[in-house]
Formats: structure tokens, C-alpha cells, sequence
């Protein structure tokens, strides 16, 4: 579930106050953050089209696994509104298909909404949705590392 790659630097939204103390999920984070950073960095250039559809492609590939992950922990860990959980991530996947359509018609607003977006889904969904499942999925994690069950 986890994955190895090397965690990031970001610099633009990230702080401590995101971070829900399951090593695997922080990392995540840390990702979908530095995904934010250059979406932020892409404002100050010229020529950010290419470049928007990376951010696209990378988000994707970011939602197809970290969802995985918080969801299979979620389930395993029991923890509340697993379903209510799902379906925000798949609105969250159906809007990366709306930035896909809205780049091949070379919306000019693209870059501001996805920045608005993404900073909207980590003030409302990571820095509160999630926090409902951080303590049965630390108890499941101690529990599966102690052997106790």
C-alpha cells in the first residue's frame, strides 16, 4: 500500500497542522501538496499549458493510489463513514475527468480552477474529513504490528 517513492519538498500550503500521524497517509499528503506547489508555481509562467497536463496525469496517477490506500486502512479499520468517504473520492476523480475535457478545449480558467479546487479539497477533506478515521486505522496499524487482535 505504501509507496517507496521519495517523499517531496513543498513549500506553498503545506504545514504540520495537515498531518494525521499515520506515516503512510502523511507521505501521501506531502505529495498531493507539492502536486499544489506547482500548479502554484505554473502562475507565474507563460507558457503552462504542457505543463498543466502533467499536473493532470500526476494527480490521477496520485488519486488511483492514495485512495486505494485510505480506503482499503478504512475498511480494514472499520472506520466511520467509509461509504460517505468513497464517494467523495470519487467526486474527486470525476473532476479530474472535467480538468481532462476542460484542457483539450484549452480552458483559459483551468489552472485557477484546479488551484481553487485542490486547495479547497485539502482545507475541507484532509484537514477534516480524514481526521474521522485517524484513530480506529492507528489502532488497527498498532494492533496488526503488535499481533494483538
Amino acid at each position: 500500500m505504501e509507496n517507496s517513492e521519495n517523499i517531496p519538498q513543498v513549500h506553498h500550503a503545506w504545514n504540520k497542522t495537515y498531518m494525521l500521524d499515520i506515516p503512510m497517509i502523511d507521505n501521501q499528503h506531502v505529495k498531493f501538496f507539492a502536486l499544489f506547489d506547482k500548479l502554484q508555481d505554473l502562475n507565474q509562467t507563460d507558457d503552462s499549458h504542457e505543463q498543466i497536463l502533467e499536473v493532470i496525469k500526476e494527480l490521477e496517477k496520485y488519486t488511483n493510489n492514495h485512495f486505494a490506500t485510505e480506503e482499503a486502512l478504512m475498511r480494514k479499520a472499520n472506520a466511520p463513514d467509509y461509504e460517505l468517504h468513497v464517494v467523495q473520492h470519487q467526486v474527486f476523480i470525476a473532476k479530474i475527468e472535467d480538468f481532462k475535457i476542460a484542457y483539450s478545449y484549452n480552458n483559459a480558467a483551468l489552472l485557477e480552477q484546479m488551484t481553487t479546487f485542490m486547495r479547497k479539497w485539502f482545507l475541507m477533506h484532509i484537514s477534516e474529513v480524514d481526521r474521522k478515521y485517524v484513530d480506529p486505522v492507528k489502532k488497527y496499524l498498532n494492533e496488526r504490528n503488535t499481533g494483538v487482535a
